[in-house]
């Protein structure tokens, strides 16, 4: 994916609550722009033999149906266009990889997260004195899923309700 795409991956995780597999397995037939609603019904999985594949969401719950704020949408929309897709292009990835393809988190990791993340003052790469390897330290994309689930909580929406919307189980 080009530079554009971060902002709206960050977007969805940090608004709608998404886990990285749920943005990265995300396809255009998911949004109804006209009802503003995005439905979760795939996540990217790593299977045992490290394939990545399009997979069932975690659990029941984690199928569901999200309001889509209007600002959000028009970001996504433009994504698209910018991508070239149309709502015709229903099996498309919104995200890919520069290739083309499905998104690998380690790979996604390395060449987007870290470096946005250091260059926004959010994150560092150290070195790690046992390895001698330089490792990351910092703002996780998970952390953007945790700020949802509190600014949830924080708007006064009751837990069942946020769990909902997080597809969380208990």
């Amino acid at each position: 994916g080009g530079v554009g795409d971060l902002g709206p991956m960050v977007y969805l995780a940090t608004i709608e609550g998404l886990r990285w597999g749920e943005v990265a397995g995300l396809r255009v037939r998911q949004l109804d722009v006209e009802a503003g609603t995005l439905a979760v019904t795939e996540t990217i999985v790593r299977t045992r033999r490290g394939r990545v594949e399009v997979g069932q969401p975690k659990s029941k719950a984690s199928n569901r149906t999200l309001p889509v704020p209007a600002e959000l949408m028009a970001m996504l929309v433009r994504h698209m266009a910018a991508r070239g897709l149309t709502a015709q292009d229903k099996d498309a990835l919104l995200f890919t990889a520069p290739g083309g393809g499905m998104l690998r988190y380690s790979n996604w990791l390395r060449r987007r997260w870290y470096p946005a993340a250091v260059a926004a003052g959010v994150g560092r790469m150290v070195e790690d004195e046992a390895t001698g390897k330089e490792r990351y330290e910092g703002l996780g994309f998970h952390d953007l899923r945790r700020a949802s689930a509190t600014g949830l909580v924080a708007a006064g929406i009751d837990v069942k309700t946020a769990q909902a919307v997080l597809g969380h189980t208990d």
